[in-house]
């Protein structure tokens, strides 16, 4: 097993934490809407957990094509070099 198979192990357990922390944190996630919220504490809870997911969103979605694009990429590697080395 090469570093390109540790880099891409090791891509693969960070996108699966990201996952786990959006997770966690849409657990807490109000889903009602608080039309008369008299001390805004619901409402800016709220807001927070929505911020919050949407930068883990980001960052998940990033990671995940980042991730896929780099396997498709050592994939491709691993097939050219068999192929390439097997009509020599």
């Amino acid at each position: 097993m090469n570093a390109s198979m540790f880099v891409l192990i090791a891509m693969i357990v960070v996108t699966a934490l990201v996952a786990v922390y959006r997770w966690i944190v849409a657990r807490k996630d109000d889903e009602f809407l608080h039309i008369e919220d008299p001390t805004g504490v619901l409402i800016a809870n709220q807001k927070q957990t929505g911020r919050a997911l949407s930068r883990v969103d980001h960052i998940g979605i990033g990671l995940t094509v980042l991730t896929a694009v780099y396997a498709l990429a050592l994939v491709g590697s691993f097939f050219y070099n068999g192929l390439y080395h097997g009509l020599k």
